[in-house]
């Protein structure tokens, strides 16, 4: 990589305000001087992990070890490469650079995966041609418009027919040079049966789209009455580019429109998400199973934006919107539940729809409610409230969501509406919830006896005082450029290997590399993201100096006779530890002379450095 792209990566980094663009992607906390939030970068579910130093303009990831600066975020969030993760970051601040136009986005793809996307593409076409062309083709397109989707809705959606004769489409692909493995990788056929025939044949087509609008597979519906010989739908089976659990149905199309309007809905069904976008909510994604995956959830992390979960109305949809609900709590996901409170018996977005129109869509699909007043609905419906043993389900259902409420009205409104519904009294109820607090705390308190107890060596001591006093020197390089020429010439080296490599990357950058370049941070991150860059620890001190620059310790103001204290404070604990070193290391290849020369020489240093020290305290 060129001086020139760091140097446009510096420039983009000083008019970047790293909180802004992090905040594209997740949502952010502002915590004292800092900023928090969950990262997205693993399935994390608590906050406090995750910083962002809006002085320094580095974020970390205490947990997963993530870190870098604004750039370095957007190239791990979206997947670039560090040269097209810095026009994304310039695009997203508005950044304007004649340079920019130096540097044009290149996407390298595998070719076997190339061929397997154009084979996917082709594919598509054969099918749509096939629905609106094709004579087999007729009665498919026929039960579309008799669904209510017009031809426009169909193109934009991706929808096709794959042939009742399923080896057309194998002679088409091959007819376009498509050899029988790639052809087999798409998913549409098996190469251990023969002869090749199409597995989605005689189905409509719904063609599945990555987060870049490639089509990875298809999943395919049976449409002809009286048709039991298989399934209703039919997937792609799981091949390099599909997996139905990494994906969302029309997250593509859904994604710039959620961040438009701050919400998306989670429907369980293609038609669900079709039936939205004919009412004109286009900010609409479908699950490709019923049940959430962890890719799915990091999906919908990435639309920053409130989810809006509107599954079947029916038994198993709901039963799953309560699970994923719970999935949502536990990730700090914020979301509304549509209302399970309606006057009709339809099922579904589609259904409701067909049967009553656009406006009667929108009107159930913005009644939103919290957890607590969908939870009262549900299981008002699934319980006999009329025995005793319903009435004391509903309470025992509800007392574990009383307990995460903070807001004494909402625990309040809850235990009056659960009063009416049981028989049993505001009093009552509220003893329960006392006594199910209660034993939530002993349990909390039992879990973090045992985590002291099992941890109690580590918690005893975070740090050494040695790796302290370095840590901090190293902190004191990071910040200040002539801290650097100090650290050599009173200190040269760290005991901490890790701490030793990046000292030597600070030096190598700042003494043979960016000579004339602003020191700072931001600036040497750049570097060590740049291909210009090599280490076989680049991760590692890449990750640690985040670490050490976003980190809290309590460091004091940088001074000379504070650097000389540490520097004190380090020669002493380094003979320390090398006395110690030698008696506890007696399996080394040394004579016992040796050994006992060397700690005659390392006892005679630190008795040398300890009367310096309280002659330096008499004066």
């Amino acid at each position: 990589m060129s001086g020139n792209l760091i140097d446009l990566a510096n420039d983009i980094l000083r008019n970047a305000d790293i909180v802004e663009v992090i905040s594209h992607y997740i949502k952010v906390e502002k915590k004292g001087r800092n900023y928090t939030g969950l990262c997205p970068f693993h399935d994390d579910k608590s906050l406090g992990n995750f910083y962002i130093s809006k002085e320094k303009g580095i974020f970390k990831c205490f947990s997963c070890n993530a870190g870098g600066n604004a750039i370095n975020f957007v190239q791990k969030i979206e997947n670039l490469s560090y040269k097209d993760a810095v026009l994304k970051t310039a695009e997203l601040i508005g950044y304007q650079d004649t340079r920019l136009l130096n540097y044009q986005t290149t996407v390298k793809i595998n070719p076997e995966i190339k061929a397997i996307q154009d084979c996917l593409t082709e594919i598509n076409n054969f099918y749509q041609n096939s629905l609106f062309f094709s004579e087999d083709g007729k009665d498919a397109l026929d039960y579309l418009h008799h669904r209510g989707l017009t031809d426009d809705v169909i193109r934009f959606f991706k929808i096709g027919y794959a042939q009742s004769k399923g080896e057309n489409i194998i002679e088409y692909l091959k007819s376009k040079n498509f050899s029988i493995k790639t052809i087999a990788e798409t998913g549409i056929i098996h190469l251990e049966t023969t002869p090749y025939r199409d597995l989605n044949a005689n189905r409509i087509t719904f063609a599945i789209t990555d987060r870049n609008n490639q089509i990875v597979g298809f999943s395919c519906r049976k449409f002809r009455d009286g048709d039991t010989s298989s399934a209703k739908y039919v997937n792609t089976s799981s091949t390099k580019l599909f997996n139905k659990g990494n994906l969302l149905y029309n997250y593509y199309n859904a994604l710039n429109e959620a961040k438009k309007s701050g919400y998306v809905y989670l429907l369980e069904g293609f038609m669900d998400v079709i039936a939205c976008h004919r009412v004109g909510i286009r900010a609409a994604v479908g699950l490709m199973g019923t049940a959430l995956s962890k890719d799915n959830l990091q999906s919908l992390r990435y639309f920053n934006c409130e989810v809006r979960l509107c599954l079947d109305l029916d038994g198993p949809g709901q039963l799953n919107m309560k699970k994923i609900s719970d999935i949502f709590d536990e990730s700090n996901i914020k979301y509304r539940l549509v209302s399970n409170e309606v006057d009709f018996p339809e099922k579904d977005t589609d259904e409701i729809l067909k049967k009553y129109g656009e406006d009667k869509l929108k009107s159930y699909l913005a009644n939103l409610v919290n957890k607590g007043e969908w939870l009262i609905k549900y299981f008002k419906k699934s319980l006999n409230l009329s025995t005793l043993e319903g009435k004391k389900q509903i309470v025992n259902n509800l007392i574990p969501y009383l307990s995460t409420l903070k807001d004494e009205l909402e625990i309040d409104y809850f235990i009056n509406e659960l009063s009416t519904l049981s028989g049993y009294s505001y009093q009552t109820i509220q003893q329960a919830l006392r006594r199910y607090n209660k034993k939530l705390d002993k349990k909390d308190e039992e879990a973090l006896n045992v985590l002291i107890k099992s941890n109690k060596s580590e918690a005893q001591i975070v740090l050494n005082r040695l790796q302290l006093a370095e840590k901090q020197v190293l902190r004191y390089m990071l910040e200040n450029k002539d801290v650097i020429e100090k650290y050599d010439i009173k200190l040269g080296y760290f005991s901490t290997p890790i701490y030793r490599e990046i000292a030597n990357v600070i030096e190598e950058y700042v003494t043979h590399i960016r000579i004339n370049t602003d020191y700072n941070i931001k600036n040497l991150m750049t570097y060590l993201s740049s291909e210009d860059f090599e280490a076989r620890n680049k991760d590692k001190i890449m990750a640690e100096i985040t670490d050490i620059a976003v980190d809290d310790f309590k460091v004091p103001p940088y001074s000379e006779e504070q650097f000389d204290d540490l520097i004190q404070t380090i020669n002493k604990e380094r003979v320390e530890n090398q006395t110690l070193d030698v008696y506890k290391n007696s399996s080394l290849n040394k004579t016992e002379i040796e050994k006992a020369e060397y700690a005659k020489t390392c006892l005679a240093k630190l008795k040398s450095l300890i009367e310096e020290e309280d002659k330096k305290r008499r004066n």
